[in-house]
């Protein structure tokens, strides 16, 4: 039996990457090509591998378009771990994250996103799955209101202030299609956006 452990151990971190090359692959070519117009056959072809061995790890389409959503989940909630681990300030923490989210998301993620946010076909898809992203992003909103508590805790947040609605604020920002769209309308750098941003959540709009 432990003779067998090393040879599937094998078997399946080769099963893992080619489910990774599949998924970039057909990132590439939904953002070329469009969903309608790019077929399984096609990207099949491109990763080398046979149209049965592309079923066995994508279904169809729709599951294909499902774990490309699911592999931005996956960063975002390492990225989470990684901030929520961290030894410094309730708002530093905060602010780590809207810079991932507005500054870190650039290149082909951010092509990727915007395929996965204004296409049709992939918004309905989203939303047919929406229970599914809800339980996803479960732990880390968790640990978003937990760094809002702290920042309670230490002073640096209005204690009288909702925890879920200063949690519902916060995480609204982090939406991508909201500030993609400023970004490209008001002629905003990452860096002026993710200022103005942080200024508006930590300090609020009136004048001191």
């Amino acid at each position: 039996m432990s003779t067998d452990t090393p040879h599937r151990q094998l078997k399946e971190r080769l099963r893992q990457e080619r489910a990774e090359l599949i998924l970039e692959i057909a990132e590439v070519m939904f953002i070329d090509k469009g969903y309608h117009d790019t077929s399984m056959d096609e990207i099949a072809a491109r990763a080398g591998v046979a149209k049965g061995t592309l079923y066995q790890h994508f279904p169809g389409k729709e599951d294909l378009v499902f774990a490309l959503f699911e592999r931005h989940l996956e960063r975002f909630e390492r990225m989470i771990e990684q901030i929520a681990a961290s030894t410094e300030t309730a708002s530093a923490k905060l602010e780590r994250i809207l810079r991932y989210a507005y500054l870190e998301q650039h290149g082909m993620r951010t092509q990727s996103l915007q395929f996965l946010y204004r296409n049709r076909d992939m918004r309905n898809i989203l939303i047919e799955n929406k229970g599914r992203i809800r339980d996803r992003l479960g732990r880390p909103t968790g640990q978003i209101r937990a760094m809002l508590e702290e920042g309670k805790i230490d002073g640096s947040f209005n204690p009288e202030l909702s925890t879920g609605l200063m949690l519902i604020s916060f995480m609204s920002l982090l939406t991508f299609s909201s500030w993609e769209q400023f970004i490209s309308q008001e002629r905003f750098s990452p860096e002026e956006l993710i200022d103005q941003v942080g200024r508006i959540f930590f300090e609020g709009i009136k004048r001191k």
